[in-house]
């Protein structure tokens, strides 16, 4: 009896380490992508982020970072979603001075790919989240912050 209880925690271990390598894979295979998406731009940091599914007229809250930027410094935002999830899902660049519904700069259906330049150093946000009107899957994102270089 010892033995089919270890035999079943063992199998029941294996299967969820299993899952768990999977979506770490997921994650690391989209940073990549993304990251090499950037052109000559220099890769600083990635924002990975979890969709969660939303119910019926939720709104998603989405993750948000605190990224330090420089004035006169040209960076490269970059948004990578699963395939067919391209136009569902946004990047967005805040200030306390402009918030989320006013952005910096905010990823749209043509250009998942935006540089931006840095008007002020300070502290600025980047969310990803569901665009609305979507969210009706549970999903994954990446954002990669890259810099392009100095303004003249």
């Amino acid at each position: 009896m010892k033995k089919i209880v270890i035999a079943l925690s063992i199998a029941l271990l294996l299967a969820i380490a299993g899952t768990q390598e999977v979506a770490a894979q997921c994650k690391q295979q989209m940073v990549y992508k993304c990251a090499t998406d950037g052109g000559n731009a220099i890769y600083l940091r990635d924002f990975n982020t979890k969709l969660n599914k939303l119910k019926s007229g939720e709104k998603d809250p989405g993750t948000k970072w605190t990224v330090v930027l420089n004035t006169g410094t040209r960076y490269r935002f970059i948004l990578c979603t699963p395939p067919g999830l391209e136009n569902k899902v946004e990047l967005t660049l805040f200030d306390s001075q402009h918030p989320e519904e006013n952005p910096w700069l905010k990823t749209d259906e043509t250009r998942n790919v935006q540089d931006y330049v840095c008007r002020r150093s300070g502290m600025y946000y980047v969310s990803i989240k569901w665009k609305e009107g979507f969210g009706d899957q549970k999903t994954c994102a990446v954002g990669i912050l890259s810099f392009v270089g100095k303004n003249q």
